[in-house]
């Protein structure tokens, strides 16, 4: 190969190479940690996959809100993916220095929740008595901090009418609902307490599926030879032991809850008690990071949960932030744009999400309800 061709061909390459290097987007600063200069703060989950979780897997982050402050700092998930949306198109309309990266801190809700159990394992956490696990009301706690710790919460929240009073509350972006699956294989009822020492159910304390979920079980009369003993563990208290055994004495809780939901299904996977119950799509998808844990069940729901995005302003020394308010107001209206106009970030999100699943024709319907036909 002469000389002058081996100079052409570097110069194609500098110009490709450089022509690579200008389409990629600039680099920004990493999103912190909320702080006294946070002009608004979001509350993000680490452990709610498929909605909101933090990820190391590359495909998993593949999305047009790819430029969102939390994609950047390692989140994802279907509700992190349409708040990205609308944080990205904020930053873009903003004035030269007005609204950046740099603005948006990240309040992680299952980090703190961590570290406070792990300072004071006695406090409203609480411990499950019947198992010695720690507990955490997640439900609850990340509502006591809604506008105390972070504006915004991004995160498979059900639409409630208690969560309605004192909080902005997005349209409803996603529909589901209370399932269970149990293990490929697993005993018919009528054999189950030939394992008296697994628990009936398994699921997240401080979810919506430890009493919703376990109502709407006996209102179906899904499993009609356990309808009494669910009963009494709904008039109960959750965090005692069980008043009545599930098959005779020396048996384990009816119910047991989980910190998490990895935790939980790792213990499902690993055959630590018969029906993993919670939102259909957050068990399964949990189920399937596992490597060999096969399930059944799961393609019915018997209640119908909307998830929304919820939001208080954080008051600073009791004082009203009126900027802050106008940011969170500013959030619901590119969050409304991009949920209602066609294309709606709803079908992005999905897809990007449940990479090769097809909605749901309940969801589907619903999808129209909020967008129309799609383009």
């Amino acid at each position: 190969m002469n000389t002058a061709l081996l100079g052409w061909l570097f110069v194609c390459f500098a110009l490709v190479a450089g022509g690579i290097a200008q389409a990629e987007p600039p680099q920004q600063p990493p999103v912190t940690t909320c702080n006294e200069k946070t002009l608004l703060c979001i509350g993000v989950r680490s452990d709610a996959r498929p909605f909101s979780y933090r990820s190391s897997l590359p495909g998993e982050k593949a999305s047009d809100a790819a430029r969102g402050p939390l994609e950047r700092a390692g989140y994802t998930g279907y509700m992190v993916r349409i708040c990205d949306a609308a944080l990205a198109e904020m930053i873009l309309d903003a004035k030269p220095g007005e609204f950046t990266f740099n603005d948006i801190g990240i309040y992680d809700i299952d980090q703190a929740s961590d570290s406070e159990a792990s300072k004071d394992t006695s406090t409203a956490a609480g411990k499950d008595a019947t198992t010695n696990n720690v507990t955490f009301p997640i439900n609850d706690t990340r509502f006591l901090n809604l506008g105390v710790k972070f504006d915004i919460l991004c995160d498979p929240a059900t639409i409630t009418n208690e969560r309605r009073n004192g909080f902005m509350v997005s349209a409803p972006l996603f529909l589901t609902g209370i399932s269970y699956i149990t293990r490929k294989g697993e005993d018919p009822p009528d054999k189950i307490c030939s394992s008296p020492e697994k628990p009936l159910i398994g699921l997240v304390g401080g979810t919506t599926a430890q009493k919703e979920g376990i109502n709407a079980l006996l209102v179906a009369h899904e499993l009609p030879k356990f309808d009494e003993a669910l009963i009494d563990y709904l008039r109960g208290d959750p965090s005692k032991p069980d008043p009545k055994p599930l098959c005779g004495q020396n048996t384990e809780s009816r119910i047991k809850s989980y910190p998490g939901y990895t935790a939980a299904a790792q213990a499902f996977c690993h055959d630590d008690f018969h029906y993993f119950v919670g939102d259909l799509e957050i068990i399964t998808e949990n189920v399937k990071t596992i490597p060999g844990c096969a399930y059944d069940n799961g393609s019915r729901t018997y209640t119908n949960d909307r998830y929304a995005i919820f939001a208080k302003a954080m008051t600073t020394s009791d004082k009203v932030d009126t900027a802050r308010q106008l940011l969170v107001a500013r959030f619901f209206e590119f969050l409304s744009q991009k949920v209602v106009f066609n294309p709606s970030i709803l079908d992005k999100a999905f897809s990007d999400t449940f990479q090769g699943a097809t909605p749901s024709h309940k969801l589907e319907v619903f999808y129209w309800s909020v967008r129309g036909e799609r383009e």
